[in-house]
C-alpha cells in the first residue's frame, strides 16, 4: 500500500533540460507507522529529475537534521533540490524526534531502529537500488550523531555514513568508542567526517577521527572554515553527495 504523499512547502524549483518544458521537482512529505517510535514517522524525499518516467532504480542518501530542527532542514536550502535533482539519487530526510537523539550515557538509543525501518520503507515504496553499496546515511550536529550510531550498528544497511559538526561529546565518546571496538573491518562503513575550526564540537570530532584511525576503519576528517552553522553544512553536505556518488555501486540501474 502507498503512503498518503502530503506535498509540503519545502523546496520547490523549475529545471528546464533544453526545449523540454520546465519540470517542477519538489520535495515530498511522507508518513508511515514506525514501531521503533511509537507511532506515525515523517520524511521527507526528493527524487532525481525524470524519476516519474523512467524506469531506473536509484541509490539513496540518508541525511538527518539537527536536535532542533527537523526533516525540512536540508530540503529548505536555497541549493538542495537543485544540486541533488540532477545526481541520480534519491534523498530521504526523516524527522527524528528529539528522543531519539539522546546520547547520554546508559541510554539506549532507537535511532538505528528507526533507521533500519526507514530503509526498509523506502525499498518497498520507491525504485531503489537495494544494497549496501548503493545507501549512504549523513547528518549534522546531533543528526551526525545520529548517522554515525546507526552505521555502526548497521554496516549491513550503509556503506558509507557522515557527519558533519558531529555532536558526539558530552558523554558519547566512550558509547561510540566501543561501537567502533565492536565493528570488525572488513565490515566497517566509510566515514566521512567535517567540522569548523571555530566550532565547539571540533575537539570531539578529532576524537572520533582518531578512534577510527586507531581501529584502521576507512575514513576522511576535514577541520574547514567556520562554526556550528550552515557555513559548514552547506558545502560540506554537497561535498558528501558528490564523494558517495563516486564511490563504488552507489549508482543507478536499469
Amino acid at each position: 500500500m502507498r503512503p498518503a504523499i502530503l506535498f509540503a512547502t519545502l523546496a520547490v524549483l523549475s529545471v528546464t533540460s533544453g526545449t523540454a518544458a520546465a519540470q517542477t521537482l519538489t520535495a515530498r512529505t511522507v508518513r508511515f507507522t514506525s514501531a521503533a517510535l511509537g507511532g506515525q514517522a515523517t520524511f521527507a524525499v526528493l527524487v532525481p529529475a525524470g524519476y516519474d518516467s523512467a524506469a531506473k532504480r536509484y541509490p539513496v542518501v540518508y541525511l538527518l537534521h539537527g536536535g532542533t530542527q527537523n526533516h525540512t532542514a536540508f530540503a529548505a536550502r536555497s541549493w538542495f533540490a537543485r544540486e541533488v535533482t540532477k545526481r541520480d539519487l534519491i534523498a530521504v530526510m526523516p524527522h527524528v524526534p528529539p528522543f531519539a537523539y539522546n546520547g547520554a550515557a546508559g541510554r539506549s538509543l532507537p535511532v538505528e531502529a528507526f533507521v533500519a525501518e526507514l530503509v526498509q520503507h523506502v525499498d518497498a515504496t520507491y525504485r531503489t537500488v537495494a544494497s549496501r553499496e548503493a545507501r549512504a546515511i549523513a547528518g549534522l550536529s546531533m543528526g551526525g550523531f545520529g548517522a554515525v550510531v546507526a552505521g555502526f550498528a548497521r554496516s549491513d544497511l550503509f556503506a558509507t555514513v557522515g557527519a558533519f559538526s558531529g555532536a558526539f561529546g558530552s558523554g558519547r565518546e566512550a558509547r561510540l568508542a566501543a561501537a567502533a571496538a565492536a565493528l570488525p573491518r572488513e565490515r566497517a562503513p566509510f566515514f566521512y567526517l567535517a567540522c569548523g575550526v571555530a566550532d565547539p564540537a571540533l575537539s570531539a570530532s578529532r576524537g572520533l577521527a582518531a578512534v577510527l584511525a586507531a581501529r584502521e576503519i576507512p575514513h576522511q576528517f576535514r577541520e574547514v572554515p567556520g562554526a556550528h552553522t550552515w557555513e559548514v553544512w552547506d558545502p560540506q553536505t554537497l561535498a558528501f553527495i558528490d564523494m558517495v556518488t563516486a564511490r563504488p555501486g552507489f549508482a543507478p540501474t536499469s
